[in-house]
């Protein structure tokens, strides 16, 4: 049985897509607990917040509220929550429908937030659990798919992973797509499936491999190709001691140089991971 009551929910009105999923899950029954922003269903709380989760524009990182708009830590506390999931609108230059799920940290820089070559805490089955569920009967035209581990947040001990609806201003507003995104949040949340737990490396941005693999394994942080040569021994530690679940298994795939292969596979074996699978 799965204890609702440790989950949150987390979105923002200054996000347009935040706005749209906000209007899906009050319909699907969430009401105002002891506060105005924080709303309730089944044991589960959702956060309102005003401010974005991740900053909007590259390496500007607001001074107020700083450098997140709440403490989610000190809301898992208060609450007792054992993770986040964060309903966020989704971009790209294309422009492409799609729901995404993904965890949160920087390989490099930080970009939209967060500390430089620092990774989020994360849960790996909870977050194949939301894109199971967004795979089962997609609004039509729009593509499912995890994403390597990119933005902020990366300070928070509670574990959290996000839940995107995007990628341009026609999916924000799409009502019958953030309807589906919040039902596949709740679905998500009440699966008691589990997989092994596995990091991924290589591939694009978008890990066609390992959205394909998720099937049968539950991703945690993947490192992509065009993150290769930042990665180092403290980062790929990262990669297995923040995904909380219990990191069983690494995924290299196809594409990789042969260097790289090298460097990632000695860095798992001197983190004890024997279990690695290379993609030809």
């Amino acid at each position: 049985m799965v204890d609702l009551s440790q989950v949150g929910i987390a979105l923002s009105t200054a996000d347009p897509a935040g706005v749209t999923v906000l209007m899906a899950f009050r319909d699907l029954g969430f009401k105002e607990a002891q506060e105005e922003a924080i709303l309730r269903k089944d044991g589960i709380f959702l956060f309102v917040l005003k401010n974005l989760i991740v900053p909007a524009e590259r390496y500007v990182v607001p001074n107020a509220p700083s450098p997140y708009p709440t403490d989610f830590d000190a809301l898992a506390q208060r609450f007792s929550l054992r993770y986040f999931i964060m309903a966020s609108r989704h971009w790209s230059e294309s422009g492409n429908p799609c729901l995404t799920v993904h965890a949160t940290g920087n390989f490099d820089k930080a970009m939209y937030g967060g500390r430089p070559r620092e990774l989020q805490y994360t849960l790996a089955n909870p977050m194949r659990g939301v894109f199971m569920e967004l795979e089962r009967e997609p609004p039509k035209g729009y593509i499912v798919s995890l994403e390597a581990t990119h933005h902020s947040p990366t300070s928070f001990r509670v574990p959290m992973f996000f839940a995107e609806l995007g990628s341009s201003e026609r999916e924000w507003n799409d009502e019958k797509a953030g309807a589906y995104l919040a039902e596949s949040i709740l679905r998500g949340i009440q699966s008691n499936t589990k997989v092994p737990a596995a990091i991924g490396f290589g591939g694009g941005h978008y890990c066609p491999t390992f959205t394909y693999m998720e099937h049968d394994l539950a991703f945690g942080h993947v490192c992509p190709k065009y993150s290769l040569e930042n990665l180092n021994d403290d980062l790929t530690k990262q990669m297995i001691e923040r995904t909380l679940d219990g990191v069983e298994k690494a995924v290299l795939d196809k594409g990789m140089k042969g260097y790289e292969r090298k460097m990632v596979t000695v860095a798992l074996k001197k983190l004890r991971i024997e279990d690695i699978v290379e993609k030809k």
